[in-house]
């Protein structure tokens, strides 16, 4: 597996620090970036860009680095300083992706108040079923298989993949903590505990380290990714002529599940979250 040799800016912090009039004072500032490394990130971008229009275009199949390389009039051989494989530049849009979909997600999340937490839920999941329609190539990418045999590194993709998931999994423990979620009724296996890839996904964050609330984000938001899958890889759509309709019931039934009280569940139904 290759490892992206894309430079990362490193920014040296100065802190000049006076007394005035018996008063502390402190200022940081920090160099900006040299030509080169600007040149070289707008580089990257300008790749990245390209990749994503053929993504948009021909699929993940379809991402040619020559192809890219004639766009921009250059070498091929040029594109591999900042991507040494096609593999690295597939692993570059997921993150890419991945972080897209996390910021749609917390602008929707935020959007509701902060005790409005079926409120905050249901906005999470309608985000996601959102990005998903306006993002359908970065949704087949990283819900996918981009190339055949391709396995993301969890070195490229984990921290950002596990900020969306991270949404999910605050939202809902929040629930719980301020009694709005009870997570009793919920048929959880005793000693079922959280694997490798979960730790990857949501390293120290608090609320990843419960098995139990683990399970219960994991099982609904599967339940959400396959309603998406069946709606944009499937015939979800020549099957019923109002697919979101049909998610808006979806997103209750498992909002229910989760253990969400009635009454919020209904409250957030009715505010159109």
């Amino acid at each position: 597996m290759f490892v992206s040799r894309a430079v990362i800016s490193k920014f040296a912090l100065i802190a000049l620090c006076w007394h005035d009039g018996g008063m502390a004072t402190s200022r940081t500032t920090a160099p900006a970036p040299t030509l080169r490394a600007r040149r070289r990130a707008a580089a990257t971008e300008e790749i990245k860009a390209l990749a994503r229009r053929q993504l948009a275009e021909h699929g993940s199949g379809g991402i040619s680095l020559r192809a890219i390389a004639r766009d921009m009039g250059t070498a091929p051989s040029a594109l591999y300083r900042y991507f040494p494989s096609q593999s690295d530049l597939i692993s570059a849009l997921c993150a890419d992706a991945y972080n897209s979909l996390a910021t749609a997600l917390v602008s929707a999340r935020d959007a509701r108040p902060p005790g409005d937490h079926a409120g905050r839920w249901f906005a999470v999941c309608h985000a996601f079923r959102r990005w998903s329609l306006d993002h359908r190539a970065d949704f087949t990418l990283i819900f996918g298989t981009p190339l055949p045999g391709y396995d993301a590194p969890q070195d490229a993709t984990a921290a950002a993949a596990g900020r969306s998931v991270a949404v999910a999994v605050e939202a809902f423990t929040a629930a719980v903590q301020a009694g709005a979620a009870d997570t009793s009724p919920a048929q959880i296996p005793a000693g079922l505990q959280t694997a490798a890839l979960w730790q990857a996904l949501l390293g120290d964050r608090a609320p990843g380290r419960d098995p139990a609330l683990a399970a219960i984000v994991l099982s609904a938001w599967v339940s959400l990714l396959g309603f998406l899958i069946a709606e944009i890889f499937g015939s979800l759509t020549q099957l019923i002529t109002d697919t979101g309709l049909l998610y808006q019931a979806h997103v209750r039934a498992i909002t229910l599940g989760m253990g969400y009280r009635p009454e919020d569940v209904q409250q957030a139904v009715g505010n159109g979250s």
